[in-house]
Order: structure tokens, then sequence, then C-alpha cells
């Protein structure tokens, strides 16, 4: 607000001190605030004015006055859309830092479940190979068990005939 009351000032002294310098508007370039860090938003800065600037107008120019109006006007439009863009751009670096933060413990837990999902892989495979000689083990041990019954029964069957027990029908006499 102080702006528009020193623009208005400055346009009074200038029309009421005679000085008509001031026939066209003139063109105010508005460069945009550029933070190191933070990316550039482009505003357009087109409008009617310029595309009506090289054509020549068949009335009257506005008037001094008038010009400052038009200008403190466009002013107070751009500091409002300047304010909404930067309201816009603090929620969006906000929100950025956020996401940073949110990546960063992501990431932490990405690394804590790969090398757990690696320890019970390795869990998994030590188990496997476990597995498969403990198979191999008893498969073996049941050849070797069946080898010594049939050791115990023969020789069983040798004590009972020194004994003079009668032999049973065993599977070898019957042909089978």
């Amino acid at each position: 607000m102080n702006y528009i009351k020193v623009v208005l000032t400055v346009c009074m002294v200038i029309v009421f001190g005679g000085c008509r310098m001031v026939d066209e508007p003139i063109e105010i370039d508005i460069l945009p605030i550029r933070l190191a860090a933070e990316p550039v938003i482009r505003v357009d800065q087109g409008g009617k004015s310029q595309e009506q600037r090289f054509t020549e107008e068949t009335g009257a120019h506005p008037g001094a006055v008038q010009s400052a109006l038009m200008w403190s006007q466009k002013y107070d439009d751009l500091t409002v859309k300047t304010e909404k863009l930067k309201d816009i751009n603090d929620t969006l670096t906000k929100e950025n830092a956020e996401f940073r933060q949110q990546t960063t413990v992501l990431k932490l837990d990405l690394d804590q479940t790969k090398k757990e999902l690696n320890e019970a892989n390795n869990f998994l495979q030590d188990m496997h190979l476990e597995l498969n000689k403990w198979k191999s083990d008893v498969l073996g041990f049941r050849d070797e068990i069946r080898r010594a019954q049939a050791a115990e029964l023969e020789a069983l069957s040798r004590i009972l005939r020194v004994l003079g027990a009668e032999p049973a029908i065993t599977d070898e006499e019957t042909g089978q």
C-alpha cells in the first residue's frame, strides 16, 4: 500500500507540475526473485497492453493520472500473484523436504529388509543342505539296519539249530 501512495504522489506531482512526458504507458519489467536452491517459477507477463503497444490508437491517449492508476492496479495484481506464488513455493518446498525425509527412512528400511532377506536365504540354503544330508543318512542307515537285522536273524536261527529246535520254514526254503 505504501508503494501505491508513493506512485500516486509522484504521478500527481508530474500532472500538477505540468510535465506531459508520460503520454504512453511505461513498461515496467519486474524481475522474478531467484533463490539458488529453489526452482524458478515463470510468470506470464504478457497482456493486452503489450499486444497493443505497437499499434497506433485512433482515440486520445490516456492521461497521466489514468496511466498511474492503471499501473498501480497492475502492480497490485502482480503483488497478489507474487504472494500466491510464494505461498505455493513454500508449500512445495515443505512437501519436498518431507518427501526427502520419508525417502531416507524408507531407504534405511529397505537396506535392513535386504540384509534380513539375505540372512534368511543363507539360513534356508544351509537347512536344505542339512536336510539332504539327513535324508541320505537315514536312507543309508535303513540299509545298514536291515543288514544288521538279517545278520541277527541268521545268528538266532543258527543258535536255535544248535539247541535242537526245529527250524521254521523260511522264504529261502519255499523258493520265494
